[in-house]
């Protein structure tokens, strides 16, 4: 077996996260074009339900539709890919003895690389729909960097239980589409009941999205409060994750030869 030194893991996340982008791109006739088709025809549906059917549209609905699709797009494709990430790999799992927190890491470099795709297609949408750059995009990264924190604290614990319990894979994405509804992507919370308001918000994902909206669309600095606590509870559960991958690391092979 290969057994690779600490100093070479940095440049195998960033190497094969690329490799992995390119191949995906290759491979397919859209490859990393539908992370800019995926927010443009869901924008369409929920608009076309949300906006036209229901009539829950204002002046600003595309630009809110898509700002909170593009976030959400992230959250979902990240957290469903690294967290099968482990159990996917099943030859280098085998082969190779290095650390398996390599292989979520891997799946979210190759998602963010997607995602800048995502994003230069919103800031398009916005600049058309006559926004325009402020002080306050400057805190966008920030709001990306808490996304990143949650992205990673849903994704490495579940790479674990996936790994021993492969029907819960099976699960995520239907748990991920709940999170959905509940995360203000075709609505804004200040126009539901105001009991439903609080319990609404414990929901991490929705300020994020919120966040988002706040740099971007409304010149407003996001609620610097509820990031900070998303992103420190954030940073604490997936640096749990991480020290689960760890302890369970020599069981990985075990568990996927079976």
């Amino acid at each position: 077996m290969i057994r690779l030194g600490f100093r070479h893991y940095k440049n195998l996340i960033l190497h094969k996260a690329w490799a992995d982008f390119r191949a995906e791109a290759e491979r397919t006739y859209l490859g990393v074009v539908w992370w800019v088709l995926d927010p443009l025809i869901n924008m369409a549906i929920y608009y076309l339900v949300f906006g036209v059917f229901l009539q829950m549209k204002t002046n600003d609905f595309i630009p809110f539709l898509l700002t909170g699709l593009v976030v959400w797009r992230f959250i979902e494709a990240t957290v469903v890919r690294a967290s099968n990430s482990i159990l996917q790999n099943v030859t280098m799992v085998r082969q190779v003895a290095f650390r398996k927190i390599i292989f979520p890491l891997i799946a979210v470099g190759t998602c963010m690389m997607e995602y800048v795709f995502s994003l230069a297609l919103l800031v398009v949408v916005l600049l058309i729909c006559g926004y325009r750059p402020g002080v306050t995009w400057l805190a966008a990264p920030l709001v990306l960097l808490v996304e990143l924190a949650f992205v990673l604290a849903m994704s490495l614990p579940l790479a674990v239980v996936v790994t021993f319990v492969p029907d819960v894979g099976k699960l995520i994405s239907q748990l991920l589409r709940i999170l959905f509804y509940l995360s203000g992507i075709f609505y804004t919370a200040k126009r539901l009941p105001p009991p439903m308001v609080p319990w609404l918000k414990l929901n991490p994902a929705i300020h994020i999205v919120e966040g988002m909206r706040d740099v971007l669309m409304y010149g407003v600095w996001p609620n610097w409060t509820a990031l900070g606590v998303v992103g420190l509870l954030s940073v604490l559960v997936a640096g749990g994750g991480w020290l689960l991958i760890r302890r369970f690391d020599p069981l990985f092979a075990k568990r996927i030869a079976r």
